[in-house]
């Protein structure tokens, strides 16, 4: 089995639908323990935790060098903080999978749409995470 999960600034703004504009501050998880989510993934039979690296909103939960609306910008760890980042290191010391989500569709690149400019920063960002974060 695989847990999904979807976490972001939508977390703190309450809404199903981020439009790719809510102000990176409002992402600010204090209290984010990547090691606790592994560990209720393990204890409930999971062999996989799959993250929302990037949802539709745009918004990178790592610090992205295609754009500043990711967690670089926020005031969660003075803008050093790497939700990715941390949840590889606990999937890896649990020895549970790690899968990521990377949306195609982004509402806060201004590229979108151009195709082949999108197309390179999007394949620019799936090669972030594919590469950072190897075992």
């Amino acid at each position: 089995m695989a847990l999904f999960l979807h976490f972001g600034p939508n977390t703190f703004t309450d809404t199903e639908w981020g439009t790719g504009h809510a102000d990176p501050s409002v992402f600010n998880p204090t209290a984010l323990n990547a090691t606790q989510w592994v560990t209720v993934a393990k204890e409930n039979g999971f062999s996989r935790v799959i993250l929302t690296a990037k949802h539709h909103d745009g918004f990178c939960l790592w610090p992205s060098d295609y754009t500043d609306y990711s967690v670089k910008s926020s005031p969660w760890r003075n803008g050093d903080g790497d939700v990715v980042g941390d949840l590889a290191k606990a999937a890896q010391e649990a020895g549970i999978q790690l899968g990521f989500y990377l949306s195609p569709w982004d509402r806060h690149e201004a590229t979108y749409g151009k195709t082949q400019e999108y197309n390179e920063y999007y394949m620019g960002q799936m090669t972030e995470l594919l590469t950072r974060y190897e075992e």
